[in-house]
């Protein structure tokens, strides 16, 4: 006689089996994985970290979802250390994990022109050194990020490695044709022009300093705990916040491209670089900096570049380090659909939501919106008009990033709590909010 099969118990309905749900999580933290070391991985080759590149083993990529394309940039990193049969093991090894050949190819061409930069690196053949990186940033195809940027920095870290002062670099023109006179990135005129019109829209440097001095209770905690640890301002302007650090006794150094700016600063005998706030940043050590501020810098940089910041700034800062990040704020109808552009050098809005996301990303534990500047008059009314609605809400904020949180006893730490703690200016929720309760309205 037969016996009967003994029929498999089923899951129950709604209740998935605890193994499918452990594979799930599995999946999700090995793609999470993936994600972060291609990432880093294509952040390494775009700013010509060769070593740390060709670190990377087999047996660390083979069973990652990204392998291909791993694979490929180990072997273009090893090419440009000249290892030929670790380059020719990784380029077939690429090829075996489903990476096209003409990727390949197109990858190991885009690290030629970067040899090539180097030469030019050593020659002080500027056009050289910009038609080259430009060329192998264009080649390679990895970033959404400006070209030229890219292309100084990269140049950068080229002729550091070489023990050479980088010539001026200018953007690279001609290499795809265009013409060098209508193409977008033409070098910026050191002509005054942008410290006039700062001096005309930003506001007088008294009415900066006063409103910076928002950002001190957060910072001058921090300085006291690690005394003598200097702050760090990116794209530090007319340096008004410097001033404000220098005078509660606070150390800070400043970086800006604008050599108009900077002359005005060293004047005030402030602490100041010419630099490009991502290349600087880089090649600072870890947990070297109290604060790093980005004071309206954020909405002049590509998105991309903007995560690589605050990265490198959660890398950068004391353990309870501060990341200040100040712009203008589109929740203000009249701010976001008009005086945002006034500045030619914008690029795009940045919703508060949006900017304070980034820091949780990648890891601060305490992250907190700031908007700010609106007319204090706004606070004692019951009821707006229109024009309250159209300009009221606070035309700028700040996302303040704390990498890990840390109070103490003394009274710059108690003004800390405080401000982290406080609530600052007016949404057109809260507006909206407001006035339905002096209404007596329901949401």
């Amino acid at each position: 006689m037969a016996r009967k099969r003994k029929r498999q118990p089923q899951p129950r309905p709604g209740k998935p089996r605890q193994r499918s749900s452990e594979h799930d999580v599995a999946t999700s933290k090995r793609s999470s994985e993936a994600s972060t070391l291609l990432g880093r991985a294509r952040t390494q080759w775009l700013f010509g970290e060769w070593q740390h590149l060709a670190e990377l083993t087999a047996e660390q990529i083979a069973h990652d979802v990204e392998r291909a394309p791993l694979a490929l940039l180990v072997a273009s990193a090893h090419q440009q250390l000249a290892d030929h049969d670790a380059t020719r093991s990784w380029a077939r090894r690429a090829i075996q994990w489903g990476m096209a050949p003409q990727a390949v190819a197109r990858l190991l061409a885009a690290g030629v022109h970067n040899t090539l930069g180097r030469m030019a690196v050593l020659r002080d053949d500027e056009s050289g050194i910009a038609r080259h990186f430009s060329a192998s940033m264009q080649l390679a195809a990895l970033n959404d990020t400006d070209t030229a940027t890219l292309v100084r920095a990269r140049a950068g870290q080229e002729a550091k490695s070489l023990g050479k002062d980088l010539p001026h670099l200018a953007p690279p023109g001609g290499a795809d044709g265009t013409d060098r006179e209508s193409a977008e990135d033409l070098p910026p005129l050191q002509d005054g022009f942008y410290r006039a019109f700062e001096d005309r829209f930003r506001g007088s440097r008294e009415e900066i300093k006063r409103r910076v001095r928002v950002y001190l209770p957060f910072v001058a905690a921090v300085a006291e705990r690690h005394p003598g640890v200097p702050a760090l301002d990116l794209g530090c302007g007319r340096g008004e916040w410097l001033e404000v650090l220098k005078d509660a006794g606070i150390e800070a150094e400043g970086i800006d491209q604008d050599t108009g700016m900077l002359q005005g600063n060293r004047e005030l005998d402030l602490d100041v670089k010419e630099g490009e706030a991502l290349a600087y940043l880089r090649q600072l050590p870890d947990a070297s900096r109290i604060s790093i501020s980005l004071m309206q810098v954020v909405e002049h940089i590509p998105f991309d570049a903007l995560r690589h910041v605050v990265q490198q700034a959660r890398r950068v800062l004391v353990p309870d380090g501060v990341l200040i990040m100040e712009t203008p704020n589109p929740e203000n109808i009249s701010v976001g659909s008009c005086n945002f552009y006034m500045d030619p050098t914008h690029r795009n809005p940045l919703p508060p939501p949006l900017l304070a996301f980034v820091p949780e990303y990648y890891g601060f534990e305490r992250v907190k919106v700031l908007r700010l500047q609106e007319a204090p008059a706004l606070h004692d009314k019951t009821h707006y008009n229109i024009n309250d609605v159209l300009t009221g809400v606070s035309p700028d904020y700040a996302v303040l990033a704390q990498r890990q949180q840390k109070t103490t006893a003394t009274p710059a730490g108690q003004e800390e709590t405080t401000a982290w703690q406080a609530n600052y200016g007016i949404s057109l929720p809260d507006m909206l909010q407001k006035q339905n309760q002096g209404t007596g309205k329901s949401e």
